[in-house]
């Protein structure tokens, strides 16, 4: 095991669990590069190291939108949004855009279009 103590290794693994239900594991290794799911799996049992800083910051921003999508639909829709192209993102869909651009450049604008979404789908 690598460290199943308190702190951030707890906080990273809290969030790649809640993040796994919200999305699923195949939508969160994408989003995190990692090489397949079993990595996911790993990171949330403790027995591989967890990812660096950088990729955790961009998983709370998909929690973020996970989240505010998931108000008001299912995991089903969320998973469905973060795949989809997404006019309000300029047609890329949302996970494509928070594994390749500048998390400070898209943050405002994914979360903005994650809000849009839940408060105007039916």
């Amino acid at each position: 095991m690598v460290n199943a103590g308190t702190g951030p290794d707890t906080a990273a693994r809290t969030l790649i669990t809640e993040l796994r239900t919200l999305l699923g594991t195949k939508i969160v290794a994408y989003l995190t590069e990692a090489p397949d799911t079993a990595t996911v799996r790993g990171w949330v049992d403790g027995t591989t190291p967890l990812p660096d800083q950088a990729i955790l910051n961009r998983l709370h921003i998909a929690l973020d939108a996970a989240r505010r999508i998931g108000t008001r639909d299912t995991p089903a829709v969320a998973q469905t949004w973060f795949q989809g192209r997404n006019p309000a993102l300029d047609n890329q869909p949302p996970a494509q855009l928070l594994r390749e651009a500048n998390l400070d450049s898209v943050r405002t604008t994914i979360l903005a279009a994650a809000t849009e979404f839940a408060t105007h789908s039916t």
